[in-house]
């Protein structure tokens, strides 16, 4: 067989697999036929009532299995990972071509695969997706989606990712759409290049394809220091973010008088810089979009209101200090104040300006180490600190430039922590403080 199947790397004991008698080293070239390019696939087929599997063996030489794992939780077959499909646009607005030396080597990665929006929530752009990727989505139902969109115009759309010609995303979205799969669609939103008709038109164009596409998350262009933008780029304004938000609302109440959801939502930072109130939670239909910042401010503020009325005295007079990007400190300084007035707390919110990415870098998730460092070293800050969790890497424990909560704690000479939007966890913290 010419496949090159799909690595075993392990077998659980006592497992089905392990009965049948695949062994770590094998090869699965196939699964009833089917090519088994990842372990997505892999699950697919394995579904099935009953498989037939052909496998390269470890040993050498190739051999056929048969075996019904329909019953099985979990066949106890543990494979290699998948070769990440990364990006072959150029975007114009490329975040990661806007960072800095010394920032965290994982965040360079410009991925840009299907299967990670499917599993993780990643955008993707459907560029370097093919009629047979389109099938197989569609087959093994990776549903939802979240697609960069950012102009429906197929010659904008270009210029923006960069491209010779149009990818004919719209014969794409459609085929999503009839094939059962629902799409959470994103517009980087850029002052004068993507707004105003344009934006418009993306929109409608994509309310046209509701239910298929589920929602569309507007956000604004982030703009560092560093790099070099293929072109000139215009940051969000607090009257830019005003008039956004007349614009739009205006759609927002046809969507919802249609389908009862407001369809298109506005990041939080439009609010944020706008000095607006945030929308109350029914504006954001369950938070699909909550990751790509769009009602994160809002569920904080009730989880916050919810844990702030049913929580009594913490054992220990608190006295520390809570750090936050500039966008969000007068928030977190509300709930800090508030809880000091009820507790007898004496916690301090301290807004950390962003010189690692630059000041146009607003967000507490976008921290670095450094600016924590530079902005508290010669502070007060009581008996510990708390950082953004939304600024460390949650599998590295590490901030963009690399230093971890030790690091910092040893600079400072107090316990540091991270806590960040999880509003319980964040009241658990402390509780747990002493």
């Amino acid at each position: 067989m010419a496949a090159r199947g799909i690595k075993i790397l392990e077998i659980s004991k006592g497992s089905a697999a392990e009965r049948i008698g695949l062994r770590p080293g094998d090869r699965i070239l196939t699964v009833n036929g089917h090519e088994v390019a990842d372990e997505l696939a892999l699950k697919f087929y394995l579904s099935e009532e009953l498989v037939d599997l052909w496998v390269r063996r470890s040993s050498g030489g190739e051999k056929h299995f048969t075996a019904d794992f329909s019953d099985e939780a979990d066949p106890g077959i543990t494979v290699e990972e998948f070769r990440t499909k990364t990006c072959n646009n150029s975007c114009v607005f490329c975040f990661v071509d806007q960072l800095p030396p010394g920032i965290r080597p994982s965040l360079r990665v410009k991925d840009d695969d299907y299967r990670l929006s499917f599993l993780h929530g990643n955008y993707i752009t459907l560029t370097n997706v093919a009629e047979r990727d389109l099938n197989r989505i569609v087959e093994q139902r990776l549903s939802p989606l979240y697609i960069s969109v950012h102009a429906t115009d197929p010659q904008l759309r270009s210029s923006i990712l960069g491209r010779k010609k149009p990818d004919n995303l719209a014969a794409k979205l459609r085929r999503l759409a009839d094939g059962g799969i629902r799409v959470h669609a994103q517009i980087v939103l850029m002052p004068g290049v993507n707004d105003g008709k344009n934006l418009k038109k993306t929109v409608f164009d994509l309310f046209r394809l509701y239910p298929g596409v589920q929602s569309v998350a507007i956000v604004p262009v982030g703009i560092t220091d560093h790099g070099k933008p293929k072109e000139r780029l215009i940051p969000v304004t607090r009257d830019y973010a005003r008039s956004l938000i007349r614009e739009t609302t205006p759609w927002c109440d046809q969507f919802r008088a249609e389908t009862g959801r407001t369809f298109a939502y506005l990041a939080d930072e439009f609010f944020l810089q706008g000095e607006i109130e945030i929308p109350e939670s029914g504006y954001y239909d369950g938070f699909s979009q909550i990751e790509d910042g769009v009602g994160m401010v809002r569920d904080f503020l009730d989880r916050f209101q919810a844990e702030h009325q049913r929580r009594r005295k913490p054992p220990a007079a608190l006295r520390g200090t809570l750090a936050t990007g500039r966008l969000f400190f007068p928030i977190l300084q509300r709930c800090a104040q508030r809880l000091n007035r009820k507790f007898g707390l004496r916690l301090q919110v301290r807004e950390i300006d962003n010189r690692f990415l630059g000041k146009n870098i607003t967000v507490a998730g976008l921290l670095a180490g450094g600016d924590i460092l530079a902005a508290l070293k010669k502070t007060d800050l009581g008996d510990f600190l708390v950082v953004p969790g939304e600024s460390i890497s949650r599998t590295e424990g590490l901030l963009l430039d690399d230093l971890s909560l030790d690091n910092l704690s040893a600079d400072l000479g107090v316990p540091v922590y991270s806590s960040g939007l999880a509003v319980r966890d964040f009241f658990k913290l402390l509780y747990k403080i002493e």
